[in-house]
């Protein structure tokens, strides 16, 4: 069993139109809503590839609401902590690029936050992604890592700035993108992933058009075809492929993901791929 664990769900908001215009008026062409942010993501993308994962998350409001509807329509399970404060959205903007508007995570109280953390079961991988609220105090975000970890034998982490660095203490994979990281450690790369190897985390690290790279016992460099679409969401897909791979070794894992990561930027909604995309994909990643 994989569980997702989120606390920053959102409804994710995608507007195309032929061409942004800054300061004016703008028609839409096509509105498109998804149950969003990064753990949400990830939990649709494993539902996809039929890994039945559970998801724990706080919603609130009619936002919420509508969330958790959809969730239940597309047969994801899970465990919704309700809060007070209405969920967030996060808005995309697609046109001949792609920009991306997030609102802050939406607060929650300490005893909205000891719901969520009381909910966790233990099972075989346990996925943390997404930012954490602002009110969230540090030690609450480290008792949570500790409930997490106690809960699973393979924790993956998914976060940004101090709570990737305290993550670095618990988790057993770390996902960060390039940036992500040396903002977090205010290193460049090398020294990077040194510092947050010495914290004993292995690291999945999302390079964009790159490729993935896979710091474990071994350096792991996975290359795909460069992709043109929406990179929004790519490496949510990328931490569920690792995920619902993770069994069949971390090559494989990283195969996966990496393909996976790729087929989602075709996709014009983020989380999403399609399935003959991805096979394809999967024969053309290259591994060193």
């Amino acid at each position: 069993m994989i569980q997702v664990v989120t606390l920053s769900p959102a409804i994710d908001v995608t507007y195309e139109l032929s061409e942004m215009r800054v300061g004016e008026v703008n028609r839409i062409q096509k509105v498109s809503r998804t149950p969003g942010g990064k753990g949400l993501n990830v939990a649709r993308v494993l539902q996809k590839l039929g890994a039945a994962p559970v998801l724990h998350c706080p919603l609130g409001g009619p936002s919420g609401q509508w969330i958790e509807g959809q969730l239940n329509a597309m047969g994801i399970s899970s465990k919704v902590s309700y809060i007070n404060g209405n969920t967030r959205s996060a808005v995309v903007v697609a046109d001949a690029a792609v920009t991306v508007l997030n609102e802050p995570a939406t607060e929650i109280s300490n005893e909205e936050f000891e719901k969520v953390q009381h909910g966790i079961d233990e099972s075989d991988v346990i996925v943390f992604s997404g930012s954490v609220p602002a009110n969230v105090k540090a030690e609450q975000f480290e008792s949570l890592l500790k409930t997490m970890k106690a809960k699973t034998k393979t924790l993956i982490v998914d976060t940004s700035g101090e709570n990737l660095i305290m993550a670095s203490r618990y988790a057993h994979y770390l996902k960060p993108n390039l940036e992500e990281l040396e903002n977090a450690t205010g290193l460049p790369k090398a020294q990077a992933i040194e510092s947050i190897a010495s914290s004993g985390s292995k690291i999945i690290l999302s390079l964009g058009e790159r490729g993935v790279e896979l710091y474990a016992d071994n350096r792991h460099i996975a290359k795909v075809p460069i992709q043109q679409g929406n990179p929004t969401g790519a490496g949510d897909a990328l931490t569920a492929g690792f995920a619902a791979n993770f069994h069949r070794g971390e090559r494989i894992a990283l195969r996966h993901g990496s393909a996976l990561s790729a087929a989602s930027v075709n996709s014009k909604t983020a989380g999403d791929f399609e399935k003959l995309k991805y096979e394809q994909l999967l024969d053309e990643v290259q591994i060193t």
